[in-house]
């Protein structure tokens, strides 16, 4: 004899409930992050940084902020007095605030969409994203000795372009055009590299499902 009782028709409508219910917090956390990636976005186009600050992203925030400066006292020292004006040299380093500027607008974009996609604030510790998969590079920068490094570097120019050494000047006059054209080369070189290497690898993970 068979045990099985057939179930109300209210009861097979009630059982797949719990899997598909969502939690009541959810809607409000996935608007909230939305608003977050507006501010975000607004505050990145006052001052490049600052949106990432927002988003809790404070190393790369302050990354954006320190390659800002640095542009700014490299005009200030190219263009002083007693130094040759190199004018390829200053309008290249005039054509790299906009080019940070705007890359920065992009790169608060694209993270606040991790954030929302993923609906989880950074964490510079972890290196699993929600699905399981590496963590997105968007927080690599977070975990890295990079950032130290610039600082370092970066308190290093300061120094030597508040006190004009005279072996400075002449390298700025003679070759500080050729080596940021080269630098930028290298640069381009490292990204292109890079996103090429992103791609293959989303690509793997696509086919794998």
């Amino acid at each position: 004899m068979n045990s099985e009782q057939p179930l109300p028709s209210g009861e097979s409508r009630r059982l797949p409930e719990p899997e598909q219910r969502e939690h009541p917090l959810q809607g409000k956390r996935l608007k909230y992050a939305k608003f977050r990636k507006v501010i975000a976005i607004i505050m990145a186009t006052l001052i490049p940084g600052l949106g990432h600050l927002f988003l809790g992203l404070f190393i790369r925030g302050l990354t954006f902020i320190v390659l800002l400066l640095l542009d700014i006292f490299a005009m200030l020292y190219v263009s002083s007095d007693g130094l040759r004006i190199n004018i390829p040299l200053l309008i290249l380093l005039g054509l790299f605030i906009p080019v940070l500027y705007f890359y920065n607008v992009y790169d608060v974009l694209q993270s606040a969409d991790y954030m929302v996609r993923y609906r989880r604030k950074p964490d510079r510790y972890s290196r699993m994203d929600a699905r399981g998969h590496q963590s997105s590079p968007f927080y690599a920068w977070e975990r890295g000795l990079a950032f130290a490094v610039l600082l370092v570097a970066g308190g290093g120019l300061m120094i030597l372009f508040r006190m004009k050494p005279r072996w400075l000047s002449i390298f700025f006059e003679d070759y500080g055009f050729l080596t940021l054209a080269i630098l930028l080369i290298l640069i381009g070189l490292f990204i292109f590299l890079r996103e090429i290497v992103l791609s293959f690898k989303r690509k793997k993970l696509k086919e794998r499902g």
